[in-house]
């Protein structure tokens, strides 16, 4: 008899966003932790490196599918690419770059930019709405649990202090 696999579940926090084209179209779901807050800090070095990142695209001729009509350029965008990938993934401190440029290049061209470009803002306005969400839910809980104490007054009616 085979014995049952054992598992517990936790709640780390982490939440599943979508990530949908214009039409409503499903590109693909990410994970991030909004309780991270460090998550800011590696966004905007994402941001800040960004331009470096892709500085060995700068003299290739790249086609608006993300390719390159000269087989030398190849191993130069896919060693980009890697790195892009792997600052995405350390933005989200998990793999999820993979997914994001599953079904659409990095390097494909969507109204005169990168498909990258447009990913990277996209990616921070949810970073930042779901940081603050969770700093007002965090809030608000941190309230509840103060609202029961009461300052207490001491004899000479001058004296506050927090009661327990």
């Amino acid at each position: 008899m085979a014995s049952k696999q054992i598992k517990g579940v936790i709640d780390d926090g982490t939440r599943e966003i979508p990530l949908v084209n214009k039409f409503g179209k499903l590109i693909c779901n990410i994970y991030i932790r909004p309780a991270d807050v460090s998550i800011l800090d590696r966004y905007q070095q994402l941001t800040t490196d960004f331009q470096t990142i892709v500085e060995p695209l700068k003299d290739l001729d790249i086609n608006n599918d993300g390719t390159s009509s000269f087989e030398e350029d190849w191993k130069i965008m896919k060693d980009v690419e890697a790195e892009l990938k792997k600052r995405i993934n350390i933005l989200f401190d998990m793999d999820e770059a993979d997914d994001i440029f599953a079904k659409r290049n990095p390097f494909s061209s969507v109204g005169g930019r990168f498909f990258c470009e447009s990913v990277i803002e996209v990616i921070g306005n949810i970073i930042a709405d779901a940081v603050e969400e969770e700093m007002e839910l965090s809030k608000k809980r941190m309230d509840k649990y103060l609202e029961d104490i009461q300052p207490e007054v001491d004899g000479d009616d001058r004296t506050v202090t927090a009661g327990t």
